[in-house]
């Protein structure tokens, strides 16, 4: 197998077709289900429950007693709390007849597997001893892990990111890949990286509001990070980095450049399952690269802009998402819908969601990995004021531009796998990029880069539909092949991710 290529082998081969869906969606063995949970057993356990921005304790069913906020340096308990719960700490409890329950988080997550644990590593805190904690969301604490400070070591495998060296606080997300292969099998990894996105969105948006700028990485040295946090190989990795300075700081854009090996000498088992071979095939194995550097940047977002500009060109123009309570409430009542009613909202409003999924919270978009690779089509069923079709969207202008008009909610139905949520949306935000391109500047690192990105902004389009008082959900398993014929793109143009918008139909579920 060509692992210069791994990236564009996994997805072929992991595509959904309707003839082979029976062998690709195996009965679940239920004796077998991962727990969603990871235990540590440790005698430093912190309880960050009284820190609840709640009135009950979910996990105990008793009432919150307010704790006055500690005075702690440079951050304290409370806060960081609160970003954990908001990030994917558990909002709910969903209780069944047989008496098992399920506890719902903060974020989205494909089939209710939650794959990804939150590791936060801790330095000079007045209130904290310097380490590296697991978030334990079963009970909303944190267990210490490993003793010590470990920046010099955060910083090497980096590769010197400016802001490790000026945060205190580095939040770090893993993938236990089992939890959601026993049910996705092979394509989990796309739902994995997704799910990682989601997460990212939630921490990226709420962290402003404990007074931290947020700065995601995805450039390091995967095995020398694994073994620093002491994961075991084949069953968990890290996904992200994300650093948290009090200040903001100025970002050399070399970091966002190509990675650091070559994807050739990365050696992997053809035995792995091919899960496993494309996270190691995406992985950056040195430290320091024999061979020069590359020095080229990835185009500017801009550069999608000109697309199907001769198209007919419609300026999205609606009031921005009003944050002004803070965006956890939101987060709180963050569900994916199951069903939608069929009724159509305004273009307007729909001007707003993409608006606030695409907007970054401070001036930069560099918080995001690759965004410049990733495009945006919209399927448009039932929008007041646009005609049902097909559009482009331009985000930096805000434009909407038709590519073909027509009535494709069969389409979407059939290729979202005969979901009648697809069917009864009034929009599909659907998520695509050119898989060459972009492994031209990040190798096959760059399938990471476009997932997480592509969960990031799915889950600002989650928070801001929700805010509107619409539905929303997203949809990662769907016929590829399809979509793509829909959207009349060459099959080199991978589909990403799709979300649906609409009005919402009886209850919600996570």
């Amino acid at each position: 197998m060509d692992q210069k290529q791994i990236a564009a082998i996994y997805h072929q081969e992991t595509k959904y077709y309707e003839t082979k869906m029976a062998d690709q969606q195996k009965p679940l063995n239920w004796d077998a289900q991962p727990s969603p949970f990871k235990a540590y057993h440790t005698e430093k356990k912190i309880d960050l429950s009284p820190y609840l921005p709640l009135r009950t304790n979910p996990f105990t069913g008793k009432p919150i007693e307010p704790v006055p906020e500690e005075k702690g340096y440079p951050f304290t308990l409370g806060a960081l709390s609160r970003l954990l719960y908001f990030t994917n700490g558990v909002t709910g409890i969903l209780q069944y007849p047989n008496g098992e329950s399920l506890a719902m988080r903060a974020a989205p997550t494909a089939g209710g597997l939650y794959p990804v644990e939150i590791y936060v590593a801790v330095r000079n805190n007045s209130v904290l001893e310097d380490g590296i904690y697991n978030f334990q969301s079963n009970d909303h604490s944190l267990a210490l892990a490993w003793e010590g400070d470990f920046w010099t070591e955060f910083e090497k495998y980096c590769f010197d990111h400016e802001a490790i060296a000026s945060s205190k606080l580095l939040v770090i997300t893993t993938a236990v890949f089992q939890r959601s292969a026993w049910r996705y099998h092979e394509r989990a990894y796309r739902r994995i990286l997704l799910d990682t996105g989601h997460i990212l969105g939630n921490l990226v948006t709420y962290a402003t509001e404990e007074g931290f700028y947020s700065y995601p990485i995805g450039e390091f040295v995967d095995h020398l990070l694994n073994r620093l946090l002491f994961l075991e190989e084949g069953l968990e990795g890290i996904l992200s980095v994300v650093a948290l300075p009090q200040t903001p700081v100025h970002v050399d854009p070399a970091h966002h450049q190509a990675p650091h090996c070559s994807q050739a000498e990365i050696e992997v088992s053809g035995l792995d399952p091919l899960l496993l071979q494309l996270h190691k095939g995406s992985s950056i194995q040195q430290l320091i690269d024999e061979s020069p550097r590359k020095t080229q940047t990835p185009p500017s977002p801009d550069a999608l802009e000109k697309k199907y500009a001769l198209k007919e060109n419609i300026l999205l123009t609606g009031e921005p998402i009003d944050w002004a309570g803070g965006v956890g409430q939101t987060i709180l009542l963050r569900r994916s819908t199951r069903a939608f009613t069929g009724e159509s909202f305004s273009r307007e409003e729909l001007a707003s969601i993409l608006e606030y999924g695409y907007a970054s919270p401070s001036s930069s978009r560099s918080l995001l990995f690759a965004p410049s690779f990733l495009e945006t089509y919209v399927l448009v069923q039932h929008i007041d004021g646009l005609e049902k079709g097909v559009y482009y969207y331009a985000p930096v202008t805000r434009e909407l531009r038709l590519i073909y008009a027509g009535d494709f909610e069969n389409q979407s139905w059939h290729f979202c796998l005969g979901q009648e949520l697809a069917r009864d949306a009034a929009a599909l935000v659907i998520h695509t990029s050119h898989l060459e391109n972009a492994m031209k500047y990040y190798g096959n690192r760059a399938y990471r880069y476009l997932h997480m990105d592509a969960g990031h902004i799915g889950e600002r389009l989650n928070l801001s539909a929700i805010k509107l008082e619409l539905g929303v959900s997203g949809i990662g398993g769907f016929y590829d092949d399809e979509v793509n014929a829909l959207l009349g793109l060459p099959l080199e143009q991978i589909i990403i991710y799709i979300t649906t918008l609409g009005q919402p139909h009886g209850l919600h579920r996570s």
